[in-house]
């Protein structure tokens, strides 16, 4: 064991017996996976791949504390070698060939490379290096050798040397369940040494925040960070438990989501969805039923759990709030306003521009940067993803909206399954206009299923195909607005201006029937309320500079 000396590595099996290896809750079955490869004569080496955050290492040092205590492994050595070491004492020729001297002699030696994708991704002379010298050590019966790794950086070392991977077998890890979770936590409380009581059912309503909102990170260590933060602020408070305003205070002030949205019951806001649409997109009160009726019962688990909480095609005039709307119900569902992703599916009209969405292959340029639309959904899985003007689109855009509503997930360029369960997928369309403002100024039922089949449906088939249409939930039409709905958005335009110079305490005294007789010239069907939002901006922004320079 002198040879050990001229390396740089942490003795797993000294920390396992000076007890400074981690406990862990759970994973039984993944360390007995890891056991049984390691004990095979023939490719017993092994990846543990998963996200950042989910628990890799801590698996491996729980696992080899268990390891440390199996007879069969008595005299075997157990290391550890950081992935940034490889690069250091002479280079990894020289660390390799000495870490193989050290254990000839001993039974075996398992041999753990913490973060090792993390090292080699998008570097492809330091991949073919380390995975020519680990080779040598593959090869032997008596070495067995462990890697951890995110999946991304699986699927990039996948491109660049499959055949490297059939050395390994891959144990993935998914999320644990909600019990092995609050377990974690109450395991974390003693050794974060909080006095201040904290109940099992405040760790499940942090468990269950880090699931609702992807932005707070990976379970179980995001899980950790929002309970350290949440017992801080009990200690800053004075208190001496842990109660629910503190947890929802710490994922406020983490994720920007206003306090008020967190602290309503999700059932209640589930109830009053449509009511609270309503006052803030107006005119719409068909419209906004169909839409809040599927995502209840989305959001009630009664739908296929492997599609989008809910996908509609919203057609319209411009201007009557069908962007609105998608921005409106990011916020009601998610949080926040700010869980939406808008495409200008305009940009996407042609056949190459499709891979700026997923993320160009392996080898291609823009490899790196991956796709637009799988970056930010990866990023935040819970949001609503808003298609604008997708007649626009090229026909293969279709084909991979088609796997999101089918499926609910997709695959990247990087070879990234991301998952769209949690979306909401909203895609607008200016087709059959002519059509839905004539029948409604006909008095026609313009939300009727024989309106939709006779007038609309022929439309929309000419520039997408059938399979397509029918995958959307629902094909939703906007009203064109009247006079007394303009109205209504003038006034809720002067409210935000209102709020907009508070400091000022400015307030405006515009009577209905005078705002009524200002708005009326600006009246069109085509265009619905934004000439009324310009002239409201530029009435009361200019008054207001005026008053505000005298």
């Amino acid at each position: 064991m002198s040879e050990f000396s001229k390396i740089s590595y942490y003795d797993l099996r000294l920390a396992a017996q000076n007890k400074r290896l981690p406990e862990i809750i759970g994973r039984f079955d993944e360390m007995q996976r890891l056991t049984r490869v390691i004990s095979r004569r023939i490719h017993n080496n092994c990846l543990v791949v998963g996200p950042g955050g989910i628990g890799k290492t801590v698996l491996v040092h729980a696992w080899i504390k268990q390891l440390n205590l199996n007879p069969e492994y008595s005299r075997s050595a157990l290391i550890q070698i950081e992935a940034e070491d490889l690069y250091t004492l002479g280079g990894p020729t020289v660390l390799i060939q000495r870490y193989l001297e050290a254990f000839n002699g001993l039974p075996s030696c398992v041999l753990f490379i913490d973060n090792f994708g993390s090292l080699v991704q998008n570097k492809p002379i330091v991949f073919q290096n380390l995975s020519r010298l680990l080779k040598v050590a593959l090869e032997r019966l008596d070495a067995q050798v462990v890697l951890t790794m995110e999946p991304h950086e699986y699927k990039w070392i996948e491109a660049q040397d499959s055949g490297w991977l059939n050395w390994f077998e891959t144990v993935n890890l998914k999320n644990q369940p909600m019990a092995e979770q609050v377990a974690i936590l109450r395991l974390m409380l003693g050794k974060l040494k909080s006095a201040i009581k904290v109940d099992d059912s405040i760790l499940e309503t942090i468990v269950e925040y880090v699931q609702r909102f992807g932005s707070l990170g990976q379970l179980p260590s995001a899980a950790v960070q929002v309970l350290d933060e949440s017992l801080a602020l009990a200690k800053v408070q004075g208190s001496k438990s842990l109660n629910q305003a503190m947890v929802q205070r710490a994922v406020s002030d983490k994720t920007s989501i206003p306090l008020a949205q967190l602290q309503t019951n999700e059932v209640e806001l589930l109830k009053n969805l449509q009511r609270d649409m309503e006052t803030q997109v107006i005119g719409q009160t068909q419209p906004l039923a169909k839409i809040a009726t599927i995502i209840q019962r989305a959001k009630l688990g009664l739908r296929n759990p492997n599609r989008p909480l809910g996908s509609f095609l919203l057609l319209g005039p411009s201007g009557v709030g069908k962007t609105e709307t998608a921005k409106v119900l990011a916020g009601q569902v998610f949080g926040r306003k700010e869980n939406f992703v808008r495409i200008d599916m305009s940009e996407f009209g042609q056949e190459h521009t499709v891979q700026r969405l997923i993320g160009a292959p392996p080898g291609y340029v823009g490899y790196d940067s991956g796709g637009g639309l799988t970056n930010q959904v990866a990023d935040e899985p819970y949001s609503l993803v808003l298609l604008d003007e997708i007649e626009k689109a090229h026909s293969k855009v279709f084909d991979i909206f088609l796997q999101i509503l089918d499926d609910g997930r997709l695959t990247s360029g990087q070879g990234d399954t991301v998952d769209f369960t949690q979306t909401i997928v909203m895609a607008t369309s200016n087709l059959a206009v002519p059509e839905i403002i004539q029948g409604f100024e006909n008095h026609e039922d313009i939300h009727s299923s024989e309106f939709l089949r006779k007038r609309i449906m022929p439309k929309l088939s000419q520039a997408m195909r059938p399979e397509f249409l029918n995958r959307f939930d629902s094909i939703i039409i906007f009203n064109p607005l009247t006079l007394t709905d303009l109205v209504r958005i003038a006034q809720l335009e002067i409210a935000k201006i209102e709020q907009r110079v508070k400091k000022f305490n400015v307030k405006f005294a515009i009577d209905d029937k005078t705002l009524a007789r200002q708005i009326a010239g600006l009246a069109d069907h085509r265009f619905g309320a934004r000439p009324v939002k310009r002239f409201i901006e530029e009435v009361c922004e200019t008054l207001i500079t005026k008053n505000l320079l005298k």
